[in-house]
Formats: structure tokens, C-alpha cells, sequence
């Protein structure tokens, strides 16, 4: 994640706000302006998804650019962490619309005071590994599952709150009809996510070998539909089959990114991967059934250097662990919802602790900094 200065940005905005009431502003003073281009940011991102599955033939790719200053401009010159994306001037990482999602299932304003929790956007096996440590103003983290949330507060001394896999937050960009009516053109669906590169981090595998894998799977398990899962800082994969979907959820700085995901999930009834990632409990969280691709990814971290790249070996590590256990499970026969799929899984997506409205609720604003 790019630096930022969070204490900086709060300053500026209780400055903002005293001077507003002040009335030192005016009536369009820069704080309305930082709300206003805030909610642009939001429709602008919800037009780009909406645009992409509202194509027929079905044709879900979110384009990869980036919101910035008013207009969207190109990812491709820019680093993978890059995040234009300030909304609400959210101290804590918001990639992948996770702040919008919690506080639309609170029933907040999705613009507002920023949230004095860290948000853990993604997976997290190891107990050493980090997306981000506290902060002067840091209240405590939320995480997916119960295993994630004790090493936390074992390692920080702050609270750490399990709500559960992201997923279940996200609302799908199509009405419910509307992916009804899709699963009955589709007919029995296929979705494919493989490992990913990100950041510093490169993964490869032979994707000739995946194809001919997914392929074989969707024939043994009569899948009529292949939805290939792109993620935006891969480029694309040659000589996919002509009735193959092709999708992307865009960059990762889409606040709508969690939708897009959840449509995709809930227009598919499998989800095949090579990759113990974020995706493998969403998918279980929506009862999709599981698929283990068997095409080993290899990663590639010569562009990081020390504590961080031993870091990421052992998070790699233990991941390959977790896969080989998934792996045999799948391969006794267990659905995706077997007691031996949920106990492996559980502990890091944390698939009892999902938040209701008022529950979710009573948490964000009791969690407040003075002042935020």
C-alpha cells in the first residue's frame, strides 16, 4: 500500500470543518468540495461496473483505470499499490470498497468520518505477516477470521474484531431476476480464479496447463459455462476458448470491487483455483462447490528484499501447506460445505462472525476516536 499521512489529512479536515462553521468558507468551500468529488468517485466507479455487466452477451470486464482528479486515467504506468481513490480521506486501506461495504450493511453515510479501525482487505495466514501496523490513531483492526484476529491482538495489544468473509458485505450489481435469468442461459457455471501477482510479488505458472485443467473440469463436472476471472494487473492469457466469459473486477481501487466479485459468485455454481486465496471462502461462504487446480504456481520474489521478503516466504509457505490439506480434502470427495472444508477454512474467514446491520452498527460509532 502506497504511504499516506493519515494524521496530516485529519488535521486538514478539522480545520476544514472549524473554518466551515466559521463560515470562512463559503457555501461550496473545499470540504463540500472533497465530499462532493468523494460521491463522484463512488458513481463514476458504479457506472464503469454497471456498464460491464449490463453488456449482452454477458461480458463482465471492469476496465482497469483509475479515478483521479475528476477523470479516469490509466493504471498501467502507475505502481500496483498506487490508490488515488481519498475517499472520505479513510486513514485505513480501503482497496476493494471494503469501508463502503461494511458501512452500507451499518447503515452509515459511505461518506463520513473515517473509520478508526484497520481494515485487513484481504488473506492472511502467517502469523508474522502484516498489511498494515498501528497508527497513533488506530482503534483496533478488522479482520475476516477468529485465527487472524487473535495473532493481531497478541501481536499489537489492540482489539481485533472478526466479522466474517468480506463477501457477504458486498450486494450484487444485477438484480436478482436479472441473474436468474442468466443462470438459466448460462446453464450450470464454472468460475476461475488462478493465483495472482501483486505488488512486488510475481506468481507464474503454465497457463497452457490451467487451460487444459479448467477444461477437464468443467467436462467432469458438466459445467455448460467457463467464467474466467482475470485480475487487473495480469495481462490476459492467450488462446482461451471462444465461449469462454472473460471477466475483471477492475483495479483494486474500485469501491464496487466486492460487488463485481459477488455477482460473478453468484452467477456460478463452481469455483476452480490453484491458489489458497481470498476467493476459496468466499466462494464456500455462497455454497459454491470447490475445484482444486492442479498446476503449482511459482512465486517470484526477487524484487523484494529482507524482513519483507522473509515475510512473504513464510506466508507463501504456509499457504502451500493450506493448499495441499484443501487438495486432499477435495479429493476424498468433500463438498465445499463438509465439516473437513469448513474447519480448514474457517479460521481465517471466520464464517459465523458476520455482522448484521445493528450489530455492525453498535461497533463502527462506539469505536470512535474523540474527534473523528
Amino acid at each position: 500500500m502506497a504511504e499516506r499521512s493519515p494524521g496530516l489529512r485529519e488535521q486538514l479536515r478539522r480545520r476544514l470543518q472549524r473554518d466551515l462553521r466559521a463560515g470562512r468558507l463559503g457555501p461550496l468551500g473545499q470540504l463540500e468540495r472533497l465530499d462532493r468529488d468523494q460521491w463522484q468517485a463512488l458513481a463514476a466507479y458504479r457506472g464503469l461496473v454497471h456498464q460491464a455487466f449490463a453488456t449482452r452477451p454477458l461480458a463482465p470486464q471492469v476496465c482497469a483505470d483509475l479515478w483521479d482528479r475528476g477523470a479516469f486515467r490509466s493504471s498501467a504506468d502507475r505502481k500496483a499499490f498506487f490508490s488515488p481513490a481519498q475517499r472520505e480521506l479513510e486513514n485505513s486501506s480501503h482497496h476493494y470498497g471494503h469501508d463502503v461495504q461494511i458501512k452500507r450493511q451499518a447503515g452509515l453515510p459511505l461518506i463520513g468520518p473515517p473509520l478508526p479501525w484497520l481494515l485487513e482487505h484481504g488473506l492472511k495466514v502467517s502469523r508474522s505477516a502484516t498489511f498494515e501496523s498501528p497508527r497513533p490513531w488506530t482503534r483496533g483492526y478488522l479482520c475476516m477470521g477468529p485465527q487472524r484476529a487473535a495473532w493481531l491482538q497478541e501481536r499489537f495489544g489492540l482489539p481485533a474484531e472478526a466479522i466474517g468473509p468480506w463477501i457477504a458485505y458486498a450486494r450484487p450489481v444485477l438484480a436478482a431476476e436479472e441473474i436468474q435469468q442468466l443462470r438459466q442461459s448460462l446453464g450450470p457455471t464454472l468460475l476461475v480464479v488462478l493465483a495472482h501477482s501483486w505488488d512486488q510479488v510475481e506468481r507464474r505458472m503454465d497457463h497452457r496447463a490451467c487451460l487444459e485443467a479448467v477444461a477437464a473440469t468443467a467436462r467432469a463436472g458438466g459445467y455448460r459455462s467457463v467464467i474466467w476471472l482475470r485480475h487487473w494487473k495480469d495481462p490476459q492469457i492467450e488462446g482461451l476458448p471462444p465461449e469462454w466469459i472473460v471477466a475483471c473486477n477492475g483495479h483494486r481501487s474500485n469501491p464496487w470491487f466486492l460487488d463485481a466479485m459477488r455477482t460473478l459468485l453468484e452467477l456460478s455454481d463452481g469455483l476452480a483455483s490453484n491458489a489458497f486465496g481470498t476467493h476459496l471462502g468466499y466462494g464456500v461462504a455462497l455454497g459454491l462447490r470447490l475445484h482444486w487446480i492442479p498446476v503449482e504456481a511459482e512465486q517470484d520474489l526477487s524484487a523484494l528484499a529482507g524482513a519483507k521478503a522473509q515475510e512473504e516466504a513464510a506466508e507463501w509457505a504456509e499457504r502451500q501447506r493450506l493448499s495441499a490439506a484443501l487438495r486432499d480434502a477435495l479429493a476424498l470427495g468433500a463438498p465445499a460445505d463438509s465439516e473437513a472444508v469448513r474447519t480448514l477454512l474457517d479460521p481465517y474467514w471466520g464464517f459465523g462472525r458476520v455482522r448484521q446491520g445493528e450489530a455492525l452498527r453498535d461497533l463502527l460509532p462506539a469505536s470512535r476516536t474523540p474527534g473523528a
